[in-house]
């Protein structure tokens, strides 16, 4: 019998995570959406005060608004049983605090992380919000240890709280930039000293300025130079003590421009024999530093404060420090760290109802999504076969799965989970997609009126990361723990194996190939060949090989697959791609062409390339005005027109997303498809493509 589950709300409690000064957080299951979130409920004197009331709702409402890739989302904001409350999207992995404790990060983990937290935080600023409070409770982990960061614009709302509470107050003494101590209004380069601490204390292990009270740890921020990186961990490469002093100045000024400044001089001074894969990274580009003053979503922006003089300063300094000391921060240190962390107050109490416990979903379970369209839908359009014999177009954005005609007249938003999704892809039939998310597999039915995601099953595996059909939709190529499993594709029969040992057991799986570890594939047109993207060490790093098979699928296992051309490499070397010797993306027209891309900017951006198989010769193609750089090539479904993403390298930090469907021959106009301005908001972003093919007769 289930036991009684406690509710809040429409959320029901599966755990208490912690306590902090102003709320307590919970791990949660929402009925609604069908996932689990972290629920934090603040005091009940915080819903007492109209005022405070309306500008928790205000500020995280602006929060919510933020869309990065790093940084945790807010899914609902609200007040219930005289309560206040949010609910953000639940971190599994843990917080920095842990992996700082156990010391186990490395040079080459470090950089991703510093570059996903720069990247951030200068989104963040560009829309005027100042986080105020980074330190590694606050930076929380997805169960693949992506970094992102939670709890952006609490910290101004527990100051207003603060005269109720009288125990709230913005920045944390180890990790508060000399402006916060000195009680000055702050912009983003108060982040990036943050930001700066962090690192100091991921590479030494410990932070620069120690203190037994708030009030000498204040003190220290405000007037003492940071210490010799290189006196504390010796063995760091050199130039990352000189980095580390710019960025960690006392002076805003004195720093660097951007958090996207400090990662990539980071970056840079990373050698590659001390982290290898760091250099497999792209730097952030450059950016225009945003207007400096303090972030003030709620209020107009204040005057820039005078420089003041060294005797008021210090004066500010002591008033500072001794206002930590008698709000009591140091209560304040403490909070969860495997979910985004509670703002600072006392134990909250939540009013709870006893309801029988909801059962987990089953891998089967229909996920019910309703869609929140952005775009206007035309759900009764008839599809129009455009040239290159595509009738219409699947793609996504923003994490989301889209509907469009060729022309961009009519659209239709299909998922709305804000996940990241791959392998997306037309069933037989053309009117049904199909496409991962996490760790299970969904389909959709884009001719549907209120489309509906349907989960169909999942696999419980570390490394989960691709899942093709073959063309008559009989076989499932299935790329998980790094090896490739072909096998009938019978969603309830998946359902029933949700591991790699499970799925090799089954009697019918026709070929368990592990001689290379594989990420994705693709069909031939006929079903009888395989084209792996595989994950190798090439020259001093980590990269990418596509690798073509001929396969059996009447004799299956009683046949070896065999290797029959690989590239590049074997074949070529594209340029760039000794230093990245990368794949970001490929496509196969399922007879003898490739189309694929290097690594050069934005996270997988790079040239483009066509490879022919039977004649083993590449050619390199320049179809924007002989510009850099692509990304997602597709053939169409007559093989004769080509789709792809265009960012103009030229532009810098102010390229854009455009959309591209032209000939390959390189006849015709060039120009970008209609889409709303703005539309690809994540310069980084993978975006998938697949092309509606024409009903079968």
């Amino acid at each position: 019998m289930n036991a009684p589950q406690q509710k809040f709300n429409r959320y029901e409690i599966l755990a208490e995570l912690g306590v902090g000064g102003m709320a307590t957080v919970y791990r949660a299951y929402d009925p609604l959406f069908e996932r689990e979130v972290a629920l934090k409920v603040l005091k009940r004197e915080l819903l007492e005060d109209p005022e405070l009331r309306e500008r928790f709702t205000r500020e995280t409402k602006i929060i919510a608004k933020l869309e990065h890739a790093a940084i945790v989302p807010v899914y609902d904001v609200g007040h219930d049983n005289e309560q206040l409350f949010y609910v953000m999207r639940y971190m599994s992995g843990g917080s920095l605090s842990d992996r700082i404790a156990a010391g186990t990060l490395d040079l080459d983990q470090t950089a991703h992380i510093l570059l996903r937290l720069a990247d951030a935080l200068d989104y963040a600023h560009r829309k005027g919000i100042v986080h105020r409070d980074l330190k590694p409770a606050n930076i929380l982990f997805d169960e693949v240890g992506n970094a992102f960061i939670s709890d952006f614009g609490i910290a101004k709302f527990a100051q207003a709280a603060t005269r109720i509470t009288h125990s709230g107050i913005i920045g944390t003494p180890r990790y508060m930039s000399p402006e916060q101590a000195r009680g000055e209004e702050t912009d983003g380069r108060s982040d990036l000293y943050s930001l700066a601490v962090l690192l100091f204390e991921i590479l030494s292990g410990k932070a620069p300025f120690e203190a037994t009270t708030p009030l000498a740890l204040a003190f220290k921020h405000a007037t003492q130079p940071p210490p010799d990186l290189l006196t504390v961990n010796p063995s760091l490469p050199p130039a990352l003590s000189a980095i580390l002093k710019k960025a960690m100045a006392k002076e805003p000024d004195d720093r660097y421009d951007t958090c996207a400044e400090f990662a990539n001089a980071f970056l840079e001074a990373l050698p590659a024999n001390a982290a290898p894969n760091a250099k497999l990274l792209t730097p952030l580009p450059p950016r225009t530093p945003p207007p400096r003053r303090s972030e003030a979503p709620t209020q107009a922006p204040a005057a820039e404060p005078a420089r003041r003089s060294s005797k008021n300063r210090w004066m500010m300094t002591g008033i500072a420090a001794l206002a930590i000391l008698l709000l009591g921060l140091w209560a304040s240190l403490s909070s969860p760290t495997n979910v985004p962390p509670a703002s600072p107050s006392d134990p909250v109490t939540v009013a709870v109802t006893n309801s029988p416990l909801s059962p987990t979903p089953s891998p089967t379970t229909s996920a019910t999504i309703t869609p929140t369209a952005t775009l206007v839908p035309s759900p009764t359009a008839v599809p129009v076969a455009a040239p290159g014999g595509a009738v219409g177009l699947a793609f996504t954005s923003n994490r989301e799965v889209y509907l469009m005609d060729i022309e961009g007249k009519t659209f239709k938003q299909l998922t709305n989970t804000r996940l990241p999704k791959f392998d997306l892809q037309w069933l037989p039939g053309a009117n049904k997609l199909l496409y991962g998310e996490g760790k299970c597999i969904y389909q959709v039915d884009a001719d549907a009126a209120q489309p509906q995601p349907e989960r169909l099953f999942c696999f419980n595996a570390e490394y989960f990361e691709g899942f093709r059909l073959s063309p008559d939709g009989r076989y499932a190529a299935i790329s998980i723990e790094r090896r490739l499993l072909v096998l009938p594709y019978d969603p309830a029969r998946l359902a029933a194996a949700p591991s790699a040992f499970e799925l090799q057991r089954l009697p019918e799986t026709c070929i368990n190939y592990l001689d290379v570890a594989v990420k994705s594939t693709q069909w031939s047109a006929d079903g009888t060949r395989l084209a792996l993207l595989y994950q190798s060490a090439i020259g001093q790093g980590i990269g990418n090989t596509v690798r073509i098979l001929q396969v059996d699928l009447q004799r299956c296992s009683d046949v070896n697959p065999l290797v029959i051309d690989e590239f590049p490499g074997r074949r070529f070397i594209p340029e760039g791609y000794t230093k990245y010797p990368l794949i970001p993306s490929y496509h196969w027209d399922g007879g003898s062409r490739f189309l694929f891309n290097t690594f050069i900017r934005n996270g997988g951006y790079g040239a483009l390339y066509l490879y022919d198989t039977s004649s083993t010769q590449e050619t390199l193609l320049d179809p924007v005005q002989g510009k850099c750089c692509y990304r997602g090539a597709t053939f169409s479904p007559d093989g004769t027109y080509l789709l792809f993403a265009f960012q103009d390298i030229d532009k810098g930090a102010d390229s854009r997303t455009e959309l591209y469907y032209i000939p390959l021959d390189g006849s015709g106009d060039v120009a970008p498809l209609r889409l709303p301005l703005g539309f690809f908001t994540d310069l980084r972003e993978n975006i998938l493509f697949a092309l509606r093919p024409p009903p079968q007769p």
